[in-house]
């Protein structure tokens, strides 16, 4: 009797059988049938022979022959690969399975049969009998590729399979999981990875080929080259044409005609192309000329505009090109989908999850308005993709604890109908925080994402870290917890407020039993070190706060008590050696950050911490110098809300027992960026409405012979989405204290698109905005707090 299993997508089929039914394969260590190649076999299916035949000798230690056979001849026994005259002979009922593409871009199908003396490996072209030789070693034999250089193979010189009958396929047409280690060609082949950026080659049955990967409106149309000649190409911004942080004007006609002659000339040059990309720049700056403006305010999304031109030039190149499909994005202010206009058959919507809390599943209130945009694209086109986002960008190395939501994100992707997925991680270097272990889960859950998610952690936990990983698994639900509350955006800052002492303690004692318990297996414990240093990177970026508030809780520190040595460590794991196929950590962020430039960075210790008490009081006073302050009604905003430009070089967190909590934000006065500044809409809830006075807590570091009457402090509340100041203060020296005093800003309405900063006022605000190291009117501003006062 056949049990048929459907999920949507993904359909495996399988024969319930006698228990007794059995194919021996080896036999103490002997091959006991050779492993058969058919006439016409393709690159994909030989390569598939050689990877069976040293995965099973690696198993067995047996050596399997691989053997060509001629037309016409039937061995007694062997292990098919691949589709062919044989195949058809023995297993005719497979041929119009196998012979039917799973997708637009070939055969990813497989099947996994027994029958007498035979094994069947097989699937479609070009890269189905490869997977089915992967699906066949992992899920019969038991091999896991953790990584490029960790591989779990079990030892069986005995090897026997139970009578099989399977036909899989992947859900999802395009996989691509986008992390570093995930890159490598063998690794990406026997996990399923079929996207443009892996080092897929021909003998891995290739990969799906972007041409211009994203954000290609200015690749297509360089302005620099027309601009001039056709500045109505380009976007209208209040009246103006312009190509400095704008778009193209998608409704213009002689723009579609060029931008069509444009991607013909493009897929000529790369005729090997599956994909091609048609795409808006990585900002805003949409256009809004009256053709353009009308067709988008009709369909309610400037995504209208876009996609009707691209529909356009699909369309006129559909029958040159019938294998290429055009793809664009809805992403930032296209990702809602137009009411009635429909991408082509040919065309692929990406739709860009950048807006996301990536501590909860998409199916969470936190993230309706993007749920309800897949809900909306999928009414409109068979063809969505997803580009999701898995780090942060801004701190590779940090905890991101987005674990546990990776599964049902890929559930509900598929549920709703989407046929790609782009990953997007930690993409520039080994080392960043649980690489091996995302491009890992992903890629299953890639192939077959009903897959029980934490299944695939805990799986991956024991095989890659061993018996460190039960320790691993409370740390990771410890830091799932403490962020669950958290809008866990990809652009995470390093001051979060889940990054405190009493969680960073008690994850950094569950890496130390962790560590502990690998000590004796060499190879185990240098993963284990590796997978540690988040926590250490954490506590570095945070180190007065943390020392703070371990003081403040009567606590015992669980590191070094040096900041400098601590940093010395990390940086020698994280850039030292390593296994065969690994490489160090070359980049801390999207942005290039060198882990020896962030270690520069962090300076030397500061010696005002060995200054501090045993215990601090917990509450910090409020100021005495504000008048009228209700305790019960103001709003206390600390230091570690605040968030530093360039941390390390225009501000700093120090130490400084005069700061009502020992805390501090240090500016030097040597520049007057903005670099001290609060996200309205990361205060309180109650700060959320209402009108507030706003106090800055300050005291200016004078320099001698300055003349008072100079600028020490400038200060206000900028409001983005208006691109306008609601308030301004300019405090001259003389106004200033060596001591913290408290200073109004103004008083302004609340609004989450607002922020307060504050800068020194080096050189005069209409002089350069940095000067060397040393000048400035002032040595520097050292900023304790906010005080928010309900204006009444």
């Amino acid at each position: 009797m056949e049990k048929v299993i459907l999920l949507l997508g993904v359909v495996a089929l399988f024969l319930a059988v006698p228990s007794n039914a059995e194919l021996t394969l080896a036999t103490r260590g002997k091959a006991q049938m050779p492993i058969i190649l058919q006439p016409g076999a393709i690159e994909p299916e030989r390569y598939a022979a050689e990877e069976l035949a040293n995965h099973l000798q690696l198993i067995t230690g047996a050596k399997f022959e691989i053997k060509e056979i001629t037309s016409g001849e039937v061995p007694k026994s062997g292990i098919i690969i691949g589709p062919g005259e044989l195949t058809e002979k023995l297993f005719p009922e497979v041929v119009d399975y196998l012979n039917k593409p799973s997708s637009p871009f070939g055969g990813e199908q497989l099947t996994i049969r027994t029958k007498g003396n035979y094994l069947l490996l097989a699937g479609g072209r070009p890269r189905g009998t490869l997977y089915a030789v992967y699906r066949f070693l992992s899920q019969q034999c038991g091999v896991r590729w953790w990584a490029p250089w960790a591989t779990s193979i079990p030892k069986k010189s005995t090897l026997r399979i139970g009578n099989l009958k399977i036909e899989e396929k992947p859900a999802f047409e395009y996989r691509e999981p986008f992390w570093y280690p995930a890159f490598d060609g063998d690794w990406a082949a026997r996990n399923y990875y079929n996207g443009n950026s892996a080092r897929l080659t021909e003998k891995h049955g290739g990969k799906i080929i972007y041409k211009g990967f994203v954000h290609t409106f200015y690749a297509l149309v360089p302005p620099q080259e027309y601009f001039d000649k056709h500045p109505e190409w380009f976007s209208e911004i209040n009246g103006k044409r312009q190509w400095e942080y704008a778009q193209l004007c998608c409704t213009n006609p002689e723009l579609r005609d060029f931008l069509t002659e444009r991607v013909r000339q493009w897929l000529k040059e790369s005729p090997e192309a599956n994909i091609i990309s048609i795409s808006q720049n990585d900002w805003v700056g949409n256009c809004q000329c009256p053709n353009c403006k009308a067709l988008d305010e009709r369909e309610g999304t400037p995504a209208a505009s876009v996609l009707d031109m691209v529909n356009d030039i699909a369309g006129r190149l559909e029958k040159e090109f019938p294998n290429v499909a055009f793809d664009t994005l809805a992403y930032w202010y296209t990702r809602k989908p137009p009411k009635t206009i429909k991408p082509r058959p040919n065309v692929i919507v990406r739709l860009c999850s950048i807006e996301c809390n990536f501590a909860q599943p998409l199916e969470h209130e936190s993230n309706k308005a993007f749920a309800d945009d897949i809900r909306g694209w999928s009414q409109l086109t068979r063809r969505l993709y997803i580009w999701d986002y898995t780090t942060d960008f801004v701190n590779y190395v940090q905890p991101h604890p987005n674990w546990f939501s990776l599964g049902p994100n890929l559930r509900f992707f598929h549920k709703h109908g989407v046929l790609g997925v782009f990953e997007q991680g930690a993409y520039q270097s080994n080392a960043a925080e649980f690489s091996e272990l995302r491009a890992w889960v992903l890629a299953q859950l890639l192939w077959n994402p009903y897959q029980d998610d934490k299944k695939l952690i805990d799986e991956f936990l024991r095989g890659y870290y061993g018996k460190a990983a039960p320790y691993i698994w409370k740390y990771m639900e410890l830091m799932h917890n403490a962020a669950k509350d958290y809008y866990l955006g990809c652009f995470t800052p390093a001051n979060a407020p889940f990054f405190n002492f009493e969680t960073l303690s008690k994850a950094e004692k569950l890496w130390q039993e962790a560590e502990k318990a690998v000590k004796d297996d060499p190879e185990i414990y240098w993963r284990v070190r590796q997978a540690h240093m988040p926590v250490w990177y954490a506590f570095l970026n945070n180190w007065a706060r943390l020392r703070i508030e371990c003081a403040r809780a009567g606590a015992d520190w669980p590191l070094p008590l040096s900041r400098k040595q601590l940093a010395q460590e990390w940086l020698k794991v994280v850039t030292g050696e390593g296994p065969k196929g690994w490489t160090p950590l070359t980049h801390v962020n999207e942005g290039g950050l060198t882990p020896q430039k962030f270690v520069e960075s962090l300076g030397e210790d500061d010696p005002e911490l060995e200054k501090l008490p045993r215990q601090i009081p917990k509450e910090a006073p409020l100021p005495n110098d504000i008048p009228g302050l209700d305790p019960k009604k103001c709003i206390d905003v600390q230091d570690d809300k605040m968030s530093i430009a360039e941390e390390g070089r225009l501000g700093f967190r120090k130490v400084d027992p005069k700061a009502s909590d020992y805390l501090t934000v240090m500016m030097p006065g040597w520049h007057h960026e903005w670099a001290c500044s609060v996200s309205w809409k990361n205060l309180p809830k109650k700060a959320q409405k209402g009108r507030w006075k706003v106090y800055a807590v300050i005291r200016v570091e004078r320099k001698p012979d300055v003349d008072p009457e100079k600028e020490a402090i400038w200060a206000g509340v900028y409001h983005t989405g208006r691109k306008e100041g609601l308030a301004e203060v300019r405090i001259p020296i003389k106004e200033t204290s060596e001591e913290y005093r408290s200073y109004l800003i103004g008083t302004v309405e609340a609004s989450p698109d607002q922020y307060i900063w504050i800068a020194p006022t080096a050189g005069g605000l209409e002089g350069p905005v940095r000067l060397s190291p040393g000048e400035g009117n002032v040595k520097a501003l050292w900023i304790d707090r906010i005080i928010l006062v309900p204006a009444e």
